[in-house]
């Protein structure tokens, strides 16, 4: 093999390794004051199976994706996931701040949309 194309398959794996590995620049984020909760997704689940948020007021969310994968959070009214609250924007490998609008007090369910079996419970409480 010359060198040229050595380099291109070095290349390649390169960015395979690096685009499959998790953290990226969401390990260093941290949360921008006013933020009301915050959550990671690692290793392709949530690390808390519950967020608490406030009633009748907008919540700031930050959320890291340390995952090489999409992840997204987003709040419905029922488990079945059929009545979207909020759905937040996917990212891969950053972090971001999610406003979320005000929230009646309940019981809510929080899940990634591209991988549905991460999920959790939302209480919002008064």
């Amino acid at each position: 093999m010359t060198t040229r194309p050595r380099l291109i398959v070095l290349a390649a794996l390169l960015a395979l390794l690096v685009g499959c590995s998790g953290g990226g620049a969401a390990a260093s984020a941290s949360p921008p004051s006013g933020v009301d909760a915050t959550i990671d997704a690692k290793d392709l689940k949530f690390t808390t199976s519950t967020l608490t948020l406030p009633a009748g007021k907008p919540v700031r969310l930050f959320f890291r994706n340390l995952d090489g994968a999409p992840h997204n959070v987003a709040i419905y009214a029922d488990a079945g996931a059929t009545q979207k609250v909020f759905v937040g924007e996917t990212v891969t490998n950053q972090a971001t701040t999610y406003d979320i609008p005000a929230i009646a007090a309940g019981s809510y369910t929080f899940r990634c949309d591209v991988h549905p079996d991460m999920k959790g419970t939302v209480a919002v409480g008064g």
